[in-house]
């Protein structure tokens, strides 16, 4: 079912995020925090629902085509009362379609870079307005990266066989984050991620353990990461219950057995 459009906004509109660098100055977006200790990165793209008024707010003041600033609050439970209720480092995203469904407010959006959080300006409408310098990975061979991604992997693939996982799942992460471009390893970790749980209900990993990854202050720095996070977790017994139908029901339709 399509969403309805908002009055007054088009359902589509340029993806900035896609052929675009953004200036290297810091600029100024509204800000959507997120709780329940759901985290966005590049190059992840999702829908979200939006209950409170400053979040709609703040969608309606970015408008489709334009960019708002994610960042996850530091307590999952907790609230957006100011600068310190949130990580200092989030991403910007384009909103690609907002609008209704169902009654509820919805906006799909593509995270487009790493931003660093600097001062945030409190907005009429209960949202804050927060200025966001970008901050990307430094140049690295793609050659150089292979062997980390390929170790991320078996430590992955050892993660799911000691949680019945079913076998696919691997596959699905390869499909998703493949090693011969430099944009499906830089996914690794999120795609990994996924495929061990999903952000609502809250990720059995806790936040602070993913926001660190985030802030990696590069990409192989990132790998190493992920490979000490999979090689210290603990999964919960409810995992292979929870996660098999999302697994396999992807894996259905991406043709992978």
């Amino acid at each position: 079912m399509a969403m309805q459009a908002w009055r007054g906004l088009p359902r589509t509109g340029r993806r900035d995020g896609v052929g675009h660098r953004m200036t290297r100055q810091a600029a100024a977006y509204p800000l959507l925090p997120l709780g329940g200790g759901v985290l966005l990165a590049p190059p992840m793209a999702r829908t979200f629902g939006l209950g409170r008024p400053e979040s709609i707010a703040a969608a309606r003041a970015a408008s489709v085509g334009g960019h708002l600033v994610f960042a996850s609050l530091r307590d999952p439970e907790g609230e957006m009362s100011g600068a310190s209720s949130v990580f200092g480092v989030g991403v910007t995203a384009v909103v690609i379609e907002a609008g209704t469904l169902q009654g509820v407010v919805r906006i799909f959006v593509e995270a487009v870079q790493r931003v660093r959080l600097r001062t945030f300006t409190l907005q009429r409408d209960g949202f804050y307005r927060v200025s966001a310098e970008p901050w990307d990975d430094p140049p690295i061979r793609e050659a150089e990266l292979r062997p980390l991604h390929d170790r991320a992997l078996i430590q992955f693939e050892a993660l799911c066989r000691c949680a019945s996982l079913p076998a696919v799942t691997t596959k699905l992460v390869r499909a998703g984050a493949p090693a011969d471009r430099i944009e499906g390893i830089r996914s690794l970790p999120w795609v990994a991620l996924s495929h061990l749980g999903q952000d609502s209900p809250p990720h059995w990993i806790p936040i602070a353990q993913r926001q660190a990854l985030l802030e990696a202050p590069s990409l192989p720095d990132r790998l190493r990461l992920l490979i000490e996070l999979l090689d210290g977790a603990v999964p919960p017994a409810s995992l292979a219950a929870d996660m098999a139908p999302f697994i396999l029901r992807a894996a259905d339709a991406a043709q992978l057995s």
